[in-house]
Parts: structure tokens; sequence; C-alpha cells
């Protein structure tokens, strides 16, 4: 036993090694921290029931996904870095935060041994070294060499983001189901199973929950929290904005944008606007944090000239599926149960603005 655990550090400081970005950081978590089998199941062996379940269901999820989903799945492959958030976090520009990137090297860093820990532990094969029928959306490159779990883009996303959480609690829920639908996206990707993408929300949140209560770590994250409460501005309350679609269920609008208007007390708001050629109304229901709701809507019932009928149908229909938003610098974002972007809009008083520009430039 001993002899297992020796070997299963000198792997993961091998790991280590072979990455000279993290092996300059200080290590806090060194191998030993935690002990796998105490921390995660073991996944089901791969010519078992479970995992052949498993595998049709990474192949359905390939199959069912959107065009603009398959999209985003390969963007966030390619991209493991807790940068991921900056689509979240109006002004999260690490190359402009000096400090918050200093504190993310050191996470990185001691999440990267911990996650080489787990996953020679647990030597998993990925769903497509098993089923030649699975391609991944990115070409394997280092995948044949790195376990399937627990999935390491998902342990760094949880890691990142309950330290994130932490620094910015104004956009806790929207910085958890970031990191969660970046999860997901490794099945949609055909990278993991399912059993491997919740074994790296557990392992990062672990890490990440440890981490802030390093005393070691507690001077990088005063700084990096105290430039943050600088760059990153806060939630604007939704009530009196005027918005303009941009996309709805990923695809660009045409002409004649669907528009939103949400206005009233905090007890009783309504969204009003134009879904392309008739006007609408529609209750609103804020939950906690970012969850949203819009009732049934009453419109006029005009009839629309040539696709204006099918946007406005597409649009009244996404409508009726939000349960969540995001507000990020001059833009809103409505989702739906499982994260995905329902309806893409832009400011309105902006989208005016770059209108009479484009005029001027004519």
């Amino acid at each position: 036993m001993q002899n297992k655990h020796l070997l299963t550090a000198f792997l993961s400081l091998t790991c280590l090694f072979v990455q000279p970005a993290f092996a300059k950081q200080p290590v806090m978590l060194p191998p030993g921290t935690f002990v796998p089998a105490q921390i995660l199941p073991a996944p089901p062996p791969d010519n078992s029931p479970d995992a052949e379940a498993e595998r049709t269901y990474v192949k359905a999820s390939m199959a069912d996904a959107t065009p603009a989903q398959r999209e985003a799945a390969k963007k966030d492959a390619a991209n493991e870095s807790v940068r991921l958030f900056a689509d979240t976090l109006p002004g999260f520009d690490l190359d402009q935060l000096a400090a918050t990137k200093a504190l993310f090297k050191t996470v990185r860093a001691n999440e990267n041994i911990q996650t080489g820990i787990f996953k020679d532990y647990f030597n998993r094969q990925r769903p497509y070294q098993v089923d030649s029928s699975i391609t991944p959306c990115l070409p394997p490159k280092n995948f044949d060499i790195n376990a399937s779990d627990p999935s390491g883009h998902t342990t760094m996303a949880f890691s990142s983001a309950v330290i994130l959480a932490n620094l910015l609690p104004d956009y806790a829920p929207a910085i958890m189901r970031r990191a969660e639908t970046y999860g997901r996206h490794r099945i949609v990707c055909g990278a993991h199973h399912p059993f491997d993408v919740r074994s790296g929300q557990v392992l990062g949140t672990l890490i990440g929950t440890t981490l802030l209560k390093t005393q070691a770590l507690q001077p990088q994250l005063d700084a990096a929290r105290s430039e943050l409460a600088k760059a990153i501005a806060k939630p604007t309350p939704l009530n009196g904005t005027d918005w303009v679609a941009i996309r709805i269920n990923g695809d660009r609008v045409s002409n004649n944008a669907p528009t939103l208007t949400i206005e009233g007390d905090k007890a009783v708001l309504r969204a009003t606007g134009n879904s392309s050629c008739n006007r609408y109304t529609s209750a609103v229901t804020l939950g906690n944090k970012d969850a949203i709701q819009f009732g049934p809507a009453a419109s006029t019932r005009m009839a629309c000239p040539g696709n204006a009928d099918q946007q406005e149908t597409a649009y009244l229909k996404a409508l009726q599926s939000v349960t969540a938003y995001h507000l990020n610098n001059g833009s809103l974002i409505l989702l739906d149960a499982n994260y995905n972007k329902d309806i893409e809009f832009t400011n309105k008083k902006m989208a005016t603005e770059g209108a009479k520009n484009n005029q001027k430039e004519e």
C-alpha cells in the first residue's frame, strides 16, 4: 500500500514537472493531502453495463446538441483556464489583473497536482478509447496520456469557480452555473463520461474550499479580492432596462429584431416589447440571485411579413423556457434550465448609437 502511494505521488510530480508553468508555483496541496479512495467512488469498469450506458448517453448528447452548443463545447475544450469566466464577469481580463492572475496560477498548479493523482489512481479510459464510434470535438492530442476520471477541465473549472464565487459573491450563482455548463460541455465534446464530470465537480469543489482555508494563500486571496472589487462592476438591476435581441437559440436575428423592456416595482415586474412585428407583454418573476421566469405572453395579432413570423414564434417560445439571466457589460443573456443561451440582447441605447454611427459612415 505504501509503495502504491509513493508511485502515485511520483506520477503526479512527474505530471507537474512536464508543465513548467505550474512547476514554479508554491505547492499548498502536496501529494497525500487527499486520498482518492476516501473522496470519490471508483468509476464502473469499461465492460460493465453501467459504462456502456454512459457511452450511449455521451453519443446521444453529442447527437442532440445544436450547432451552437457544439461550437461552445469545442471552444471550452480549447480553453482550460480560469479565463473561461470572461464571458460571465464584466471586466474579467486576466492580462489587466496581475494579482488575480498570480492567484489563479497558484490555484491551477495545486489543482493540477491533485487531478494528476486522482487520474492515475482511477486510470479510466476515455469514451472514444473504448468506443471508436465516438469522435471527440477536438483531436485527442494529449488525451491519450491523460486518464478520463475525474475530468480535468471540470476539476479546474470548479476549483476556480469556488474561489471566484468567494471573491465575487454577487456573481456567485452565475459563476457556478458557468462552471457547470463548462463541465457538461465535456460530455457534448465526447471527451468524458458523465461520471467523470461529476467526479470533477466534487474534486474541484474540495480543492477550492480547501485552498480558501489555506493560510499561505490568504495574501494572494486578499490582493485579488481588492483588485477585483475595483475591476468588476456590481450586477445591474433589471428594472428599468431596455434591450434589443441579437441572437435567438444561437442564431443571429434578422431585420425587425425583438425588443424587451422590463419595468415595474420589485414585487410586480412586466416585460413589454416588440416580438418582431407584434407588441407583447408578460409578467416577470425574479427568484433568488439570477433566477427569472416570464409568464405567458399576451400580444397583438398582426400578420408578419417575410420570415418575421418565424422569428417571432422562436422568440416567444424561447422566452417561455427562460429560467435564469446574466448581465454582462451592456448585454443581457437569458438562459434555459440547462444554462444554454436562449436569447442574447444588447443594450437598446448602445444598439441605437451603433446604428447612428453606421449611418454617418455611409
